[in-house]
């Protein structure tokens, strides 16, 4: 599978990759990937600067209903992206703005910036269960 993921308890961190080409399927399944996970309430670094995608500006809308629907049956937790990909970024800078009601999702450059900003939305609000509120 191009997403592969590992829980960091400690930090109350999930760290996911991104490898080769990313499609809709891939990322839906990500999506869905820690439904009854304790780690579902962490935040996320997904890191997608070794991956290209084939995606539609329709599947990503479809995307954002999967992600909206999901949020409803658990708390949304802050996602730090890092994407090179031009393609790749321009379909999660949509995603973004389609699902920015959901929970805080940041793109980046670089996986340290990233982290930067995971580690100051941790301090702010500590824990994710009303991020947004």
């Amino acid at each position: 599978m191009p997403i592969s993921y590992y829980v960091d308890h400690q930090r109350r961190r999930v760290y996911s990759r991104c490898e080769g080409v990313v499609t809709y399927e891939d990322l839906r399944a990500h999506i869905n990937a820690e439904e009854n996970s304790p780690a579902a309430s962490y935040g996320e670094l997904f890191d997608c600067s070794d991956a290209t995608t084939d995606l539609t500006r329709a599947q990503i809308r479809a995307l954002a209903d999967e992600r909206e629907i999901v949020a409803e049956r658990r708390e949304a937790a802050p996602v730090a992206i890092v994407a090179a990909d031009e393609n790749l970024y321009e379909m999660l800078q949509i995603f973004d703005v389609l699902t920015e009601q959901i929970r805080p999702m940041q793109l980046f450059p670089k996986t340290e910036a990233a982290e930067r900003w995971l580690d100051e939305v941790t301090r702010r609000w500590g824990s994710f269960e009303n991020p947004l509120e």
